[in-house]
């Protein structure tokens, strides 16, 4: 009797259950339309979070137009209650189309996805990854990303979402971020040594460092990342970073060791820059003499190359006046500099980087010893080393640069090229003129020769342009292909027959 009337109470709680599950997703059903279902499943189909332009051609994909329909389509209420559906690229593009919205709390939103740490994979452009959901939103309304499609976090409610990423546990990127960019306050010094203690969290490591509490000195010393195949070298990388904020001696031969590990290396390393940033903090003699060792010892030559580009941008992270003459010595007789070091040694004396730089643009110049000052203004800058050089070789020694462009006209390789018929066309001087013929007569590349005929036009001369013609005829690759095409258009656009 007692079996029966179990029997009869459990089929009863099931019977109850079912019947309020499937009220439930009845009540789920008609909170999402019928048409904006029918979209969300074909956006689960695709199932990547793709951008407008995707692949080399950036072609707009399937997917963007799903996305775009959503929007349309959804409500407000329909894209919120879908930042909740089970599959990740749905609740991703739900919250994206909820940042068109003016006044929707994306805080909130946001923060109530800080451990949506569920795989999405992502296609941006030509760039495929996987990242997690929350780190998606986050980044999305990033106020230091520049995204105009969407309404951002303010500054300041975005650092109290860092805030909340320190002190909640998660594990998304943007926890290390938040780590990484936090002011070190009394108050967060014990929850960074206990990520790095329990979590071995790097990043909470190199923000730990900015305390320089001798207290952690072992804590960085005995730093190592996990999960690295293990070479006995290999793993510094955060411990390197940390030395750097706090540049304690106790460091220093664990730094010279894992130098002097390196110099018979047949291979190089990325963590080696941040090795030679860390010697370089220490901004003393011994820090130099280490920094030199480099230049003698290194085993295998085709690595010195590593080891001294290392150094170089190494010292840029720290520069001393003790390390001036090393990085003089790099460009003339390495060949190594970045914009970075131009501006800075054009401030410690301008008339022996003119030297330099003549000498980077044509190698067979002979440096001369002077103690002249060369001018420059900020107008020279520009993002390009050899087009800021240039700048500032023309108001200084506006022949010597003439004739470093009718060279570079002739001989430049098409990447460089550009950079150089673009300063002619800029000067309008029809003296480089001969110059750029002479390079057309035989050029087969069509991103060369179509700019030097655009080059050649701008100068707005008849015999110019009737020559243009003629040299056509005689080179044949100026006939074929999307080039031909290309050159009938310009030529028709300044009505040249």
């Amino acid at each position: 009797m007692i079996n029966k009337i179990s029997i009869r109470c459990s089929l009863f709680s099931f019977l109850l259950i079912a019947f309020f599950q499937l009220s439930c997703a009845g009540k789920n059903n008609t909170d999402i339309s019928e048409e904006t279902n029918l979209i969300v499943k074909k956006i689960e189909k695709i199932n990547v979070l793709m951008g407008s332009a995707v692949g080399y051609g950036g072609n707009r994909p399937e997917q963007y137009d799903n996305f775009e329909e959503l929007k349309k389509t959804a409500s407000q209420e329909e894209l919120l209650q879908l930042t909740k559906h089970s599959n990740a690229v749905v609740r991703c593009y739900s919250f994206w189309a909820l940042g068109n919205y003016k006044n929707f709390d994306l805080f909130s939103l946001v923060k109530d996805h800080i451990n949506d740490d569920a795989p999405v994979k992502t296609q941006f452009g030509c760039i495929i990854s996987t990242e997690k959901v929350g780190d998606f939103f986050i980044n999305l309304v990033n106020p230091e990303n520049e995204n105009s499609e969407i309404r951002q976090l303010t500054k300041k409610e975005f650092s109290k979402l860092e805030t909340i990423l320190i002190n909640q546990e998660n594990s998304l990127y943007a926890l290390n971020n938040a780590i990484e960019s936090a002011t070190p306050t009394k108050a967060l010094y014990p929850k960074l040594r206990a990520l790095v203690i329990k979590k071995h969290n790097q990043s909470a490591l190199v923000t730990l460092s900015k305390y320089k509490n001798p207290n952690d000195i072992e804590l960085i010393l005995t730093n190592r990342e996990k999960e690295l195949d293990d070479d006995g070298e290999s793993g510094y990388f955060y411990t390197y970073k940390a030395i750097q904020n706090f540049p304690d001696p106790h460091f220093f031969p664990f730094l010279e060791k894992r130098l002097y590990e390196t110099l018979d290396n047949d291979h190089f390393s990325n963590e080696w820059l941040e090795m030679y940033a860390a010697i370089a903090a220490y901004k003393d003699a011994k820090a130099l003499e280490l920094l030199k060792i480099p230049f003698t010892k290194v085993q295998h030559q085709n690595i010195k190359e590593y080891h001294i580009k290392f150094v170089y941008e190494g010292i840029l992270v720290n520069p001393s006046p003790l390390y001036d003459d090393l990085l003089w010595k790099i460009w003339q007789e390495e060949h190594i500099i970045t914009l970075e070091g131009f501006t800075y040694l054009l401030q410690l004396n301008s008339g022996k980087t003119l030297e330099f730089s003549k000498k980077e643009l044509m190698p067979n110049y002979q440096i001369k010893n002077t103690k002249s000052t060369a001018r420059f203004t900020q107008g020279i800058f520009t993002e390009n080393l050899e087009e800021t050089m240039l700048n500032f070789l023309l108001i200084n020694d506006k022949p010597f640069t003439y004739k470093i462009l009718k060279e570079k006209i002739a001989t430049a390789y098409v990447n460089d090229f550009e950079i150089y018929c673009a300063k002619v066309l800029e000067l309008g001087d029809k003296s480089f003129a001969e110059s750029l013929f002479k390079r057309l007569k035989n050029e087969g590349n069509p991103h060369v020769y179509l700019q030097i005929v655009e080059t050649l036009i701008s100068f707005k001369d008849k015999a110019i342009n009737e020559r243009i013609l003629e040299v056509r005829k005689q080179n044949k690759n100026m006939n074929v292909d999307w080039g031909s095409y290309s050159l009938n258009a310009i030529l028709e656009k300044n009505n040249i027959k």
